[in-house]
Formats: C-alpha cells, structure tokens, sequence
C-alpha cells in the first residue's frame, strides 16, 4: 500500500495552540541586549519617534523615592532604587497602548525608526513591572501570580495625577510621557560620564530632540543641547547620484553646522569614566542640607556593605572643589545630510514589507558627521578656554579621535555596535537586527537594502572629501611661496581629511566597510580627478606621483605625495596605489619635467647617473633613450646652452687620450660632466660613442677651427707650430693603441693638410721629409719649435701619415733611370734598401709603372737592342722553362738571374710571374706541336705545385687531351668526351691516348673510365644495331656500368625498340623490353610460347635486359591482356577446362591489382569461363572434359564454354541449377570465382527466377491442427525471435501472439511456380509444398499450410525466415526448423531460455483448472466431454516404449504436460543419420536400440546401435544421460560439445522425404574434410584458437572453454606415423614418453586413428595424439588440425585394444573426430553444429561400418588362430 501523501496526512489532523513562555521569552531573548545602555536607546528611539523635543532621565535612590512621594524634594540618602525616563512627545495613542502590549508588533510609520515591536522589553533587563504614563492614561505590567504570564492593566489618571503637571514643562508643550522601571535589585550605575557621553553622541543624529537632561534624585547634573549654526546646500560635479542598483537616489545634500552643548555639574565630571576610590574630603561634605556629597558617595560609587578601615592614614587631601559648580561646554560639529529617493519594485517592497513589517520609505535621510581636527572644533567653555581633558572626555562620542582605539558607529536612531571603518558616524535608515546592534546583512532583501543605504554612506564620505580638498586648494591658491606656515595648515588639514576617510576593517561586519569603500571609489565619474595633498598643493591624483629620492635631486618641482601622508596615511596610499589611480613616478613624467625647464651642471650629472641605473630594465630601448635626450637642455657654468640631443660623443673619464684642455667639437658632452659617469656604459645606454683621434683630428683641420677667417690662431693647426707639435704629439702617444682603419683614416685626413713644421714651412706630410739617409740634401726636413724628439710613437705616426724617409719614385725615374745611368740591375738594388720605408702608395705606383725591361733578341745586324719596357706583371722570370713556353721574360741583364734572391723575391712581390696562369696554359696545351707536348707535360708535372685547384671540368670547351676515336683518327679532345676504357668505343666513344689513359695523369686531368650512364643510353638508342652478336656485346658491356649509375638514367629505354630479335621468316625486329620475356631455363610453362616473345642473349647481357624491363614471365595483368585477346586459342592451348580454370583463378586471387580500364574490358571480354547443363552424349572426341556429378540425373552432364560475363549466372541456389540447369551458363562453384565473377557483374541465379504461389481457396474456419499449429509456433519462434536473429528482425514474440497478426490459413494443395526470364528466354519449373508465409495488412503474418501434402517443419521455416529476417540465411532457416522438431526439454538442455513457455504453459494450465470450475454447472455433455478431456490426459503422462511410438500415430504428450500439437498429423525424425543407417544397412535391430533416452544425442543412438551390431549392446534408462564414451567415462564427450538430443517420448518417423538436398549436405560435409590440415607449429599455447585460421569454413573462434599447453616432439611420432605432443612444463620432453605412453601412442595411433583417417579420406599428417596431465579435453580441432587425446584413449580403451577389440575404441573416436570435423564449418556447439555433425556421420558411416566389420573379422580369425 502507497504511503500517505502530506495533504492526506493533513486532512485527518486536529489543530493545537502553540504554546509560549512569555517569561522565558523575554528574560532569554527580549531583554538580552549586548550593547551598552540598552534601555536608555530604546527609550530615547521611542521618544524621537513621538516627535519630542526634550528627554529626562532622572535616578531615584531609596530616600529620594521617599521625599519624591512627600513632595519634600531632593533625598538626603544616596540609595538608588529607579529609573523614570520622560519624554514630551505625542502622547500615546490607543493604537499605539495596543501596540504596547504585543510582543513583536513594531510600528507600521516608514518614517519611524522602530519596526520590531521588542525593545520596550528591554526595560525587563533591570525590572519586572514596568509602568508607562502618557496623556490621562496608564499602563502597567505584571507577572501572574509571580509565573511566567504576562499581563497589562491600564486605566486611567486623574487629573491631579496627570504628567502634565509637572514643574517643569517640556519644549513642545505636550504632556510628558513616562517610563518608570523599579529596579529588580539596587545596584550600582557604572560610569556616569560614559552615560553622558552616549547622550551627548545620541543627540547628535536624532530627528527632533533638542535637549536630554539627567537628573539624580531631582537634581540635574547634567543637561545637552543641540542648536543649528547654519544650513547650506552642497553640491560636486562628477559625482553619480544613483546607487550601484539604482534603488536610490541622492537629490542633494546639506551641510549643517552644529553646536552641542553640555553643562556638567563638577561631582559628574570628578568621578571620570569610571569609578574612582572615594576621596576622604568629599566625603566630608555630607552634612550640608541636600546632602548631595553623601548621595554622590552612596549613590553612584558606595557599595552596599561598609567600607573597609584603611591600613594607613590616607594622604592629605588636595583642597577641595565645589561639587555643585556647574560647567558649560560646547563643540561645533559638521553634518552633511542626503536626501535620498528610494525606488524599489513592487516584489521587493512586499519581501521588504515582510521582513520590517512596513513599507519601505519614498524618501529618507542619511547622515554623515565630519570634523576637521582643528583646534577650533575642539570642547571649550563659556569663555573659549579649552576644557579639562576629563570633563571634555563626554564629547568623545561625536568624532572619536582618528588615532583612538574607539571607532565611528553606525546609526539606526540611535548608535549600534556596527563601526563605519571612516572617522565619522554614519546615521541612516538601515534595518537592524532585532537587537539592533548591527546592520542585517543576512536576509537577502534585507541585506540588500542596506547594502544600497551603505553606497550612500559612501557616496557621502567621497562628497565630504571632494569638498574639503576643494574648499584646501582655493585657499591653497590664494598663498605663495612665502607663506610656509600658512601652506603647512592646510596640507595638515587635508591630510586629516585623507585619514578621517581612510577605510579600516569594520566590525562586527567586514562588509560594511567594503561596501562603503567601494562606493567611495564608485560613485565618482573619473577617480583620476580625485583630490589628494602633494608638495605642490592639493592637485588631481593624476598629476600626483610617489615620490623618488633619486628622480627628485634633478626634478624637484615634480608633484609627489608629502612624505606626512606616506607616513601616517599609509592604509589610505596603499588602496590608492591597489586601485592604479596613485602611481609610480613615469618616464613621461621625468620628460615632461625636463622640457619645463634646463638642468644645471650638477641636476645634468644626477640625471645622467640615474638613467644609468634604470637603463638596465628590458623595457628601456632606443625610442625612450632618445626622448630623455630630446627633453634634457644642460646650462653649463659659462652660460652656454647645450641641447644633450646634440650630444654625439663623449671624452672618456679618467684614462681619455684627448687632452681636458683640448677644445672640444661642439657634439661632444663636457668633460666635468663625463668624469662623473660610469665610461663603459655610456655607449650603451646612451649611444654616445667615445670622441675618437680621427673625429678630433677631423675637428682640428676643418673650420671652424683651421682654414676660416674666424679661426683662432692660438689653436689653428695650419698657424700655430706650438699647438701643431702638441696635435702630433698626442697623436703620437695614441698611434700605438689605435686601429689600423682609424690610422689609415688619419693618414688620409691629414695627407692634404699643410700641418707640419719643417724648414721650408708648414708642409703636406708627403712633401716632409725626416733628416737623414737622403740622396739629396734640398728637400724640407721636419723642425719642431721645442725640439720634441721624433722616435717611437711619434716616428711610427709620422711615417704612417706620409712623412717620407726615402726620396720620391718619380724623382728617382726622372732623375736617375731616366737619364739612363741605372739598370735593372741597379733599379732593384736601390729598391732592396729602402723597401722598408716604402709606402703602400709607392709599392702600388711600383707595380704599375712600366720600368722593367722586356727580354727581345737584337735585329740581325744590329748590336744594340732596342729597350721596351713593361709592368712587371706583364713578364716572367728569365727561366728556361717559361722560355720553352714562348712566354714574355724579364731582361735581367748580364747578371745571373738567382730566384732566391732579395732583389728576385721584390719583384715577385711587385708582380712578376713565376709560372703561367692555367688558361695560359691551356691555350698553349690546345695550340700547335710542339709547344702543345710541353704544356701538357708542364701541366701534369706541375698539378700538385702550382695548380692544385685545376678542374678539368671547368675548361670543357678547351680540346687539348690527346685522344683516339673509334675510326683510329687522333685528336685533341675536350674534357668530358674522351675516357680510358677501350670497351665503350663499340658505341662510338673517344678514348685517351696512353699519356692521357695512365691512371695517375688521368686523375690529374679528370678523364673518367667510362661515359656517365645518361650518355650510353643515349649512344645506344643512337647506335641501334641488327646485329645480336654486336648487341650482346654491347648489352655485356651496358651490365658492367649497372652498378656505377641510378636506376632513371635507363628509365627511357623501357619504352625504347633496341632489342633485336630474329622472326621465324628471318627478320630482324626491334623490341621494347616490356614486350618480351627471358627463356626458361627449365623448359618452362609451353601454355605461352606463341603468345609471348621470349629472349636470351647469355647471363650478362640479360642482367642488364632485367634492369631495362624484361621479365622472366608474363605478369597477372599479361595474362589478364592475353586472355581477353585470344580466349579461344589459349583454352585450346591449355587443353583442358581446369588447366584454363587456373588461370582465371589467378586473375581473381590478384583482382585488386587490375586498374579501372581493364576491369572494364574484363567485363565485354568473352574469356570466361562457364558450365552448361546438356543431354548426355557418348562422344569421347570432345576437347573439353566433362564431368558428372554425385547422384544427379544421367541425362545431362556439364560443358565448359567461353562468354562474357554478362551471359554468366553465380549459382547461389543449388535448387535452381537442378530446374534450369540447362537455360543457364553456370560459374564454377568456387567462392573465389564466383566472387571474381560477381565483381565483374555477374548477377546471381536466383534474380532471373520469380516465384509464384499457386493453391485453390483456403478454408474459412481453422481447424484444430492449424490452431494447435499456430500455437506451436508461436510458442517456438519466442525461442528464436530471443536469440541473436532478433537483431534482424523487426518481429517479436508478443507482437505476432496478438490476435490477428500471426493467422494459419489451410490450402488442399500449394504449389509454387519457379520462372526463369533472361532476356526473351522464359522457362517454368512447378513444384508441391507443405507450406508457405506471406505478409497481410500492416505487419501481420499468414501461414498457409495445404492439407494433403506430408508436413514438414523446414518448409515452415524456410517460409518464415523470409518474413521474419531482414536478410535470411541458411542456418537461420535450419535453426528454427531444429526449435520447431526438437522437444523443449531438448532445446533446454541445448542451452535454449524455454523458462517462459513453461511459465506460460503452468498459467495456461491454472486458467483452464479455473475455468473448468466455473464450468463445473454447465450442461451434463459439456461435464462429459471435460471428465473425458481429463482422463485422456492422466493417461498420457506415462512414457511411451518404442515400439509404440514408431508404428502408432497416436498423440504424444511432452514432459511438461502439454498436447503435442502435431501428434496427429507430423511424424517426428531424430535426423537423416539413423535413418539412412536402417534403411541402407538392414541390419537387425537390438530390442534395447530402439529406445532413446532423454537428452541422448543422435551419435549416442547411433554408437548403441553400433554396439548392438557387435554384441556389445548397452542403453541408457529413461532418466539417464548417457555420453559419447564407453565403460562409464564421467562427460567424456562433454568436452568436446555434447549431440543433438532426440525428442522424448516419440519415435523417428521412417519417411523418406529429406528435409535437405542431398548434394547440398555433401557438399559442405567435403568442404569441412577439406578444410582439415597438418599442424606446422611444434608448440601450442591455447587450444582455443582452434578454428580462428580456417579461413574456407568459418570467421570466429572455437567456443570451447578449456585449453591445452603443449609442444611438440620430434621425432617421437615416426614409429605410429603420427605426430605426438607432450606438456610444456615437462622437463624432459623426451623421456616423458619413455615406457607404456609410448607404446599407447603407438596402438593409438596404427589400430584407431589412422583407420578412421581412411574412413574419412584425411592424410595423415592431419591428426595428432597429444598428452597433458589433467582436464577435460578429448580432442579438439585446432586450425582444421585434430588433436585426439591419450591420456583418455589409455584409460579407456588401451587394454581392449591389447586384448584385440577395437570396435568400442573405434566407435567412440570416430564420432569424436566427426564431431571435431564438423568444428570446421561451425566453432560453436549449437544446432548448426550438430545438423553438420550427423551429416559428416552419416556421409562415412558406410565406410566406417565396413572398417568395423573388417575388425570383427580379424578378431574372429584371431581366435581361431588361438
């Protein structure tokens, strides 16, 4: 039964009163306040809310309440026992006495601070009967008869009695109203000032009261007053007025000034804040009339019991003060006020409304107090004097001290607990907790709410601050320099005002503060303006930067933060710099700096240094480097102005080679500035290179300082000797330490510059002279004024710059050679002696000028020979070898010419040949003999020497080699077209005469052996010979170039004619090699021998032939061309159908390498072949061999023909082929021929067949054998449609169970009608069936059945598999026809799920029991009928004998208690196998083999009739489940998949209707033989990949689950012929077959599994005998290999076999070998597997049978020998 729901459970309550403990309730909860002065804020709330004016809180001691009721006045007691608290607001209203006395109901006003309706009871913290007086009405409080029930009684006053009365009238004229609390117990009131001080803060934020006064028994000693010194309104631009979420909206703000005053009498504010010790000289003051001294001591500081004796006598007493004295004190305080517009949606009105119990307000205040910390604001007196530090400690509450432990509060009406983290207060309409000791920030609406009013806090402390630094910075203006003190105030006060709005961590809620900040920040437009103090004023935030000590040495007018802010604001610079709005100083900042104005020598330096230091920074590159330097102008000491963007160089500090006192170039920066710098930085970060000689020389000799009017004398190096010996001389003492280009840069700067003293004046340096080693004494000498010694440095520059040591060339040629007075000779001496001072200059001018004589012979006749004179490069040395060379010499003269001479290597150096260049030399080598010889052997003599980089290569177009061409010619051959090897002349070649051929000149001269492989192709596609002796000899030698080449150099000649081959007419024909093949050196295949060219021109040639293309065979795709060419001749060449059947399997095996056109030209190509069914003919004359097969009909036998693929139809029905065998050509009934056929579009038989169903008109009323059949097919396909065919089908079970979707209709006879249309052909073929299914409307299924055909279930499910299967197979068909023959007990131990049918057979059965109940009063023949129904039943659960069940036709009943549907019409067989074994074999039946116990398998009966045969009969019981095995062996035949069960209770019919094609079986029983095989592996790790690579029968693994470990040893088998394998872990493989294993294996093996081998026609090799040490295995079929066990053949049948009988042994393994021959088709053990089983048994049982017989015979012969 369900659970009840709520609403249920709801409805069958009853209601109860919630009861409350009023006393616990408020003693636990409403009268528990954390916060200080509870009663007095609750009080002072409700006063402000009644709109009062003037509040009086007086303390009554015991004797005051005494005189106070006699009307006497003040007490002269000090015993305190009540509070009264009177206020002169609105009098109660009678809504408001109802409010009174409701807990919770606060005040419904908006406009009214209160909203809980609790905190009138905090007054029961201190009493428990409060009394409240108000207008002429009362109200009291009590405790039911001192329980916990609260009670109010009320009535009213007298007019006599009436507040209203009093003295003393309040400001607003209204009647008082009071509060009157009788203390629970007497006790003492701690800390009077704190009471005063929390009046005096109270006062502050209160909407209308005035003025509080605190009496003490009538006496006033305190009164505050609050008074308004002005109002204005305020407003800043920038500022966003609407809250983060819009619900508020501020609409202005005011700015009051306030006054509160304070008149305190002297004993209050001697007591401080808390309570001192008593002083002795008060207490001596008790004796006057009002006895207030007493009072002061009992009242507020006694205690209840007396004081202690003092130990010591006190300390004299200070003179006393008067305790009446009254002092007056007043503070000025700012309030800025918003007038706040509240918008909220209705929603969150209404949750508002929900949690505050009113609406929320349109418009509200918020108020925030602000002081600016000047002495000004401070508490004074009267008089203006400052107050004592205790007594104007009570204004403390106002602004607490920014330094202070105490903090700013928020307030709700009054002060709360909640700080403000700022240093004001913060008043507004917040909703507090029920306390109201903090901000509700936990509802969500709440909290909400006061997150917007906290916004506003913040909006108006960002307000407060803008305006006070605003109102800073206009008198900030109005000051100069001058006035220090002045600008010192107000940086103070804006300092104060960073602090006062400096954000500290809140409590008791951190978030306030949060929110409150993030507003301050928030409601301005841009926080960049926001205002802060720097050392140039209150400046935008923007414009303000951290200060940096480094950066303020060179820039001290840039704005930065006061270090007085840093210092004691930190908090405050700290949020500023997290919100980016205070930042570092920048390099924008530091160059706007430095463009508002120069800097002197010693900001230049600071400046510099710290660009230095900062430079490092990846950031910094040359765009910021050149903006500094843009920016900086430097003042120097003398007033000049320099630009530092003018700044190219520096001097270096310290170590500079220029002179300080050296002028300097107007770009470089000022040595006082450099010194100062770091000198191996400088370039680095600043770019400014070192001022280097040559741009200081430069400086010097160009205007304005030499060669201007305007130039200085003192310092013109043209002018002045004295500064020019100065210049030279640092040059000197620098020339050492500078680089060869800056020296030579000098040079040249110097060269034209008359810069040096001599004796003739200032002189060009080339045009001075040093002074001595002259060969002539009038040239200009240096002369330097002070004598500065030229040597070292100084020499070395002046001879670097052009200062001569030696006279000039030119002077020397004119002057000497010219005149004719030197030879060569002497020329080359003089040279030799001054070659040290010779310049670069000169050595050039040497080499180009044409002053050395030509070698010429003298004209015939003449003695004198005429002189020509060349450069030196243009003439060789005088040698003998270069004059065999007819070179151009040097004329040396008489002397001898000495090579190693000084004279000889200085004219080597001045240009003069030693040996000639090698294009010379090659145009000589290429010229005319002699003078070609020897330049060739000059050549090769001299490679290594003077030529070592020669490259023949590069003067291809250059003959000179010495060469023979193929004709015998010599000739001059070029680099490339001439080689060493003589052989390469057969294809027209140069060859190398032999000073050219020896190996080492040829290396020298780069002469390759042979041509590159690219030009013999190229020669022998142009020397093509008829000849095939020349051709051989050309293809020998093309073989040995084989290895020295890649292969695409003879890619051409693939395609190339070059191969001469001699026709049977004589002919020479030229051949691609693609189009011929290599001769066979075995005679080969003759099938090709007209159809194809085949070559031999020996080993080597056709290795070089192989390499071109040529084959040793024809390819597949030859093959393929060949046959579609000429089919005919190729068949008559084969000579026989399967000879040509080769081929075309060959074609198929390679399909997938034929490309697109040729698979196109397959498919019109009549080179198929196929078979044709044709009268018989005697004819043996026939060229195609014929064949018939199995038991067809003798009329008709098969003819192979050739046709196109389009004429070929794939047998995928052997039914088909028997009817129209004839009409149709056939494939080969091979599956990789049909596939190949198939692929080429060969459409299958049964698409040219079209079946009709023909069968008279079926009965309207089914009869009981259809409705019996229906239900037992139903019942059946719940099995099938279950299994994994349900996957396929869009069926079930229950669907086709409905009525009307599965309907059995009955025929008196059904035929069907088979067409066969090809093309225009048509043939018919007619046969009878039993049954056939077709589809009715929707889904549904008709079965019709005809009444006068023998029943057969496998036309039943052929039919159905039609409909039911998307795609049927054959094996679905043989599957459901097994479920519908075979029992369900049957099918159950078959591994069928039949659970259901039983289920649904045991309710069937209780529908009927209770229907034959209700039935049981029906009429007496309906009562017959059912007692006869239900006897016919009792006697039909008996079993059945044999006998019976074979001859009778009488109706079987199944175990479970059902009628047999089919009882009266089917006959049930146990299977074709014991069928065709009575009917063939007649043999005596054993009366104990006709009987099938439950669960044997067709091969059990089989084995028991066997047995019966031989004598040996034995049969299992009914209940027994007996197995393969003999003699008791425990589920041998279990291991290795169990029989098909026979149905129980019924016997085979002995029809002889098949219910397969007998063909058919026999065709898979030989595929399943074929696909058996020999085991090449020697070892096996899992026996369960047995069927995995029997690739012609299946795709799936065998399902057994056990396994086998084994390996093979060999040789073991070789004494039975059969294999033998032994467990792996066996140490000792070998010696584990030693004694009796061995011997077993031996009678194994030659007396039971090699006879069964014959039996099934399997070769030997196919069966293996294996051990192991345990388990279940018998045998198992691995890969088509059996493996038949051993250890189970020795334990049962090894001692008859020893004892000569064989028969059981033979029995028992024969269906065991069956069993695994038939794993071959089927891994699984399923029905399928079991139909191949009994078909394989059955195929050989004839053979088998007779090898039993000739067993028994031997046996009998054997005793009788005995």
């Amino acid at each position: 039964m369900p659970p009840l729901s709520k609403e249920e459970l709801w409805s069958s309550g009853r209601d109860e009163t919630v009861e409350v403990n009023q006393r616990a309730l408020i003693d636990k909860i409403l009268a528990r306040y954390s916060g200080e002065h509870t009663i007095f804020r609750e009080l002072l709330q409700n006063a402000d809310d009644a709109g009062a004016e003037h509040v009086q809180v007086k303390f009554y001691t015991a004797s005051g309440l005494e005189t106070l009721e006699k009307g006497e006045g003040p007490s002269k007691l000090p015993d305190m026992h009540r509070y009264v608290v009177t206020n002169d607001g609105i009098p109660f209203r009678q809504q408001d006495w109802q409010r009174l006395k409701k807990i919770a109901e606060g005040n419904p006003d908006e406009e009214k601070i209160g909203a809980f309706g609790v905190g009138f009871y905090s007054l029961w913290s201190v009493c428990d009967d409060p009394f409240v007086e108000s207008g002429d009405k009362w109200m009291g409080f009590y405790w039911k008869d001192g329980k916990d029930q609260l009670l109010a009684r009320s009535g009213d006053l007298p007019p006599s009695a009436s507040s209203s009365t009093a003295a003393e009238k309040g400001l607003t004229g209204n009647p008082w109203t009071s509060f009157t609390m009788g203390l629970r117990e007497p006790s003492l009131l701690q800390g009077p000032l704190d009471l005063a001080r929390f009046f005096i803060t109270s006062i502050t934020f209160m909407r209308t009261v005035r003025k509080i006064d605190m009496l003490v028994d009538g006496v006033k000693v305190l009164e505050v007053e609050k008074s308004v010194k002005g109002k204005s309104k305020v407003t800043k631009k920038g500022m966003k007025t609407s809250s983060t979420n819009g619900m508020m909206t501020v609409t202005g703000v005011d700015a009051t000034g306030m006054v509160i005053s304070a008149k305190v009498m002297q004993w209050l504010s001697a007591t401080g804040f808390t309570p001192p010790p008593i002083p002795q000289a008060i207490a001596q003051l008790a004796k006057p009339a009002k006895g207030f001294a007493s009072m002061l001591a009992s009242s507020f500081f006694g205690r209840n019991s007396p004081a202690p004796t003092p130990v010591a006598p006190p300390p004299p007493a200070p003179p006393p003060e008067d305790p009446f004295e009254v002092t007056t004190l007043h503070r000025d305080i700012q309030i800025y006020q918003a007038d706040i517009k509240v918008a909220v949606s209705p929603a969150f009105g209404r949750e508002l409304e929900r949690a505050t119990k009113k609406p929320p307000p349109t418009r509200m205040p918020a108020s925030v107090v602000y002081s600016r910390g000047e002495a000004d604001e401070e508490a004074k007196t009267e008089d203006g004097k400052p107050a004592a530090k205790d007594i104007g400690g009570v204004f403390g509450g106002l602004c607490p001290p920014l330094d202070s432990e105490k903090s700013a509060k928020v307030f709700i009406g009054q002060a709360t607990s909640q700080t403000t983290g700022i240093g004001g207060h913060l008043a507004a309409r917040f909703i507090p907790t029920v306390e109201r000791e903090s901000i509700d920030l936990v509802d969500r609406h709440v909290s909400h709410w006061n997150k917007e009013l906290l916004w506003v806090g913040g909006y108006l402390s960002r307000m407060i601050y803008e305006l006070e630094l605003q109102e800073i910075r206009q008198s900030w203006l109005q000051t100069s320099v001058e006035d220090k003190g002045k600008r010192e105030q107000l940086l103070k006060r804006g300092l104060h005002a960073l602090r006062f709005f400096t954000f500290k961590t809140t409590t008791p809620s951190n978030v306030v503060g949060q929110e409150m900040e993030s507003a301050f920040y928030g409601c301005a437009s841009d926080n960049r303006s926001f205002p802060i103090i720097s050392i140039d004023g209150i400046l935008p935030i923007s414009e303000v930067r951290m200060p940096n000590a480094d950066l303020q040495k060179f820039l001290p007018d840039l704005p930065v933060v006061t270090p007085s802010a840093i210092e004691e604001a930190p908090k405050s610079i700290a949020r500023l710099r997290e919100r980016s709005l205070l930042r570092d100083v920048t390099f924008d900042d530091v160059v706007k700096q430095l463009n508002d104005r120069p800097l002197t020598e010693k900001e230049m330096i600071d400046c510099l240094t710290w660009w230095q230091g900062v430079a490092s920074s990846d950031s910094i590159n040359s765009a910021i480097r050149r903006k500094l330097v843009d920016a900086a102008i430097l003042i120097q000491e003398n007033g000049k102005v320099l630009p530092l963007s003018t700044v190219q160089t520096f001097v270096k500090p310290h170590n500079a080679v220029i002179p300080p006192d050296m002028p300097l170039p107007p770009h470089t920066l000022p040595y006082t500035i450099t010194k100062n710098l770091k000198a191996n930085s400088i370039y680095n970060i600043f770019g400014w290179t070192e001022l280097s000689v040559l741009q200081y020389i430069t400086f010097l000799v160009n205007p304005p300082m030499s060669n201007d009017t305007q130039a200085t004398p003192e310092t013109d190096i043209r002018v002045s000797a004295d500064f020019s010996e100065k210049v030279l001389g640092m040059l000197g003492r620098a020339w050492a330490n500078l680089a060869a280009n800056q020296q030579t840069a000098i040079a040249l700067e110097l060269k034209d510059i008359p810069c040096i003293p001599t004796k003739a004046g200032f002189k060009k340096p080339g045009e001075a002279y040093f002074e001595k080693n002259l060969l002539f004494d009038d040239l200009p000498t240096i002369a330097l004024p002070k004598g500065t010694a030229i040597k070292g440095g100084m020499e070395k520059m002046l001879l670097a710059i052009g200062v001569r040591k030696t006279v000039d060339l030119q002077l020397v040629f004119s002057r000497l050679v010219g005149g004719g007075s030197w030879t060569c000779q002497d020329l080359m001496k003089y040279l030799v002696s001054v070659k040290d001072s010779l310049s670069d200059e000169e050595m050039k001018r040497l080499k180009m000028t044409a002053a050395f004589p030509l070698e010429i012979e003298a004209p015939e006749g003449e003695s004198k020979k005429t002189v020509v004179r060349q450069k030196p490069h243009q003439l060789y040395e005088p040698t003998e070898a270069m004059r065999n060379l007819g070179l151009p010499l040097l004329d040396w003269g008489e002397g001898k010419w000495r090579s190693n001479s000084e004279e000889a290597k200085m004219l080597f150096t001045l240009g003069l040949r030693r040996f000639p260049p090698i294009d010379v030399l090659l145009g000589i080598a290429a010229g005319r003999p002699p003078a070609n010889d020897k330049a060739l052997q000059y050549l090769l003599a001299n490679t290594h020497n003077h030529y070592p980089m020669f490259k023949s290569e590069a003067f291809s177009g250059v003959a000179f080699i010495p060469a023979v061409t193929y004709i015998g010619d010599h000739i001059l051959a070029k680099p490339g077209q001439v080689f060493t090897n003589p052989q390469c002349s057969i294809l027209g070649f140069s060859v190398a005469q032999p000073i050219g051929a020896a190996p080492e000149n040829a290396a020298k001269l780069g002469i390759q052996s042979d041509p590159p492989m690219s030009q013999l192709v190229e020669a022998l596609k142009a020397n093509v010979t008829r000849d095939t002796d020349k051709a051989r000899k050309i293809f020998d030698y093309m073989s040995t170039r084989l290895g020295h080449s890649l292969s695409s150099s003879i890619d051409s000649l693939r395609s190339f004619a070059f191969i001469p081959v001699k026709t049977t007419n004589g002919d020479i024909s030229f051949y691609r090699p693609t189009q011929v093949y290599f001769v066979a050196k075995e005679g080969g295949e003759d099938l090709y021998k007209s159809a194809f060219t085949f070559v031999d021109f020996g080993d080597r040639a056709n290795i070089f032939l192989r390499y071109c293309g040529v084959r040793s065979e024809p390819s597949v795709r030859d093959i393929a061309q060949l046959l579609m060419n000429e089919p005919g001749r190729m068949l008559e060449q084969a000579g026989s159908a399967e000879r040509y059947l080769e081929q075309l399997r060959l074609l198929a095996a390679n399909w997938t390498i034929f490309d697109t056109p040729t698979r196109t030209a397959m498919k019109t190509a009549p080179f198929l072949l196929a078979s044709q069914r044709v009268p018989s003919r005697k004819s043996t004359e026939k060229l195609l061999n014929s064949w018939t097969g199995g038991n067809e009909d003798t009329e008709y036998e098969r003819e192979w023909v050739l046709c196109k693929v389009a004429d070929v139809s794939v047998v995928d029905s052997v039914t088909m082929l028997q009817y129209f065998g004839q009409y149709i050509l056939a494939a080969p009934e091979e599956h990789i021929l049909e596939n190949f056929y198939a692929s080429l579009g060969a459409r299958q038989l049964s698409s040219f067949v079209r079946r009709q169903y023909i069968s008279d008109t079926p009965s309207t009323i089914p009869s009981d054998h259809a409705q019996a059949l229906r239900r037992h097919v139903l019942e059946r396909l719940t099995i099938f449609l279950a299994e994994a065919r349900r996957k396929q089908s869009e069926y079930s079970s229950d669907q086709l169970s409905k009525e009307g979707n599965f309907t059995i209709q009955e025929v008196r006879e059904l035929k069907v009608k088979y067409t066969y249309k090809n093309g225009r052909n048509e043939h018919h073929h007619y046969e009878t069936l039993y049954a056939t299914a077709s589809r009715g409307r929707g889904k549904a299924i008709i079965l019709t059945i005809s009444t006068t055909a023998q029943m057969d279930d496998y036309d039943i499910a052929s039919a159905l598999c039609d409909i039911l299967l998307k795609s049927p197979k054959a094996d679905d068909a043989l599957l459901l026809y097994s479920i519908l023959s075979t029992p369900l007990m049957a099918l159950k131990k078959r591994g069928f799920n039949v659970d259901r049918i039983f289920n649904q057979q045991k309710e069937e059965k209780l529908r009927i029991q209770a229907e034959r109940k209700r039935d049981k009063e029906k009429a007496a023949s309906e009562a017959a009928n059912e007692t006869a129904l239900t006897t016919t039943k009792r006697s039909s659960t008996g079993d059945l004998d044999d006998t019976s069940s074979i001859t009778s036709s009488t109706t079987a009943i199944d175990p479970e208690g059902s009628t047999n549907p089919n009882s009266n019409t089917r006959k049930h067989s146990m299977g074709g196998l014991l069928d065709k074994f009575k009917n063939r074999s007649s043999m005596i039946k054993s009366p104990s083999s006709t009987s099938t116990a439950p669960g044997q398998g067709i091969g059990e009966n089989i084995m028991n009739q066997l047995q019966g045969w031989g004598n040996t009969a034995r049969s299992g019981g009914p209940g027994t489940n007996s197995s393969h095995s003999t003699n008791g062996m425990p589920g041998a035949f279990n291991a290795i998949g169990s029989g098909s069960g026979a149905m129980k209770g019924s016997a085979p019919s002995w029809s002889t209707k098949q219910p397969t094609d007998l063909n058919n079986i026999r065709n898979t029983v030989q595929k399943a033989l074929d696909a058996s095989r020999p085991e090449k592996g020697t070892q096996i790790n899992d026996s369960r990949q047995a069927v995995r690579d029997v690739s012609e029968s299946q795709d799936t693994y065998c399902d057994t689950t056990a396994q086998a470990d084994i390996v093979l040893v060999p040789g073991a088998g070789e004494r039975g012929g059969l294999n033998i394998w032994v467990p792996r872990d066996v140490p000792d493989q070998a010696g584990f077959l030693i004694g009796d294993k061995m011997d077993a294996c031996y009678r194994f093996s030659i007396q039971i599994l090699l006879p069964i081998c014959q039996v099934f026609n399997l070769a030997p090799p196919v069966m293996n005998v294996f051990w192991d040490h345990a388990g279940p295995l018998i045998a198992f079929n691995r890969g088509g290999t059996i493996f038949c066990n051993a250890r189970y053949y020795q334990a049962w049948h090894d001692d008859q076999i020893i004892r000569g009988q064989r028969h059981e042994a033979l029995i028992s393994w024969y269906f065991s070998i069956a069993h695994e021959l038939a794993h071959n088709l089927e891994s699984a053990h399923n029905s399928a597997h079991e139909f191949y089983f009994s078909s394989i048994a059955e195929e050989y049982l004839i053979k088998f049978i007779e090898l039993l017989a000739r067993s028994q015979r031997d046996l009998a012969q054997q005793h009788l020998l005995d």
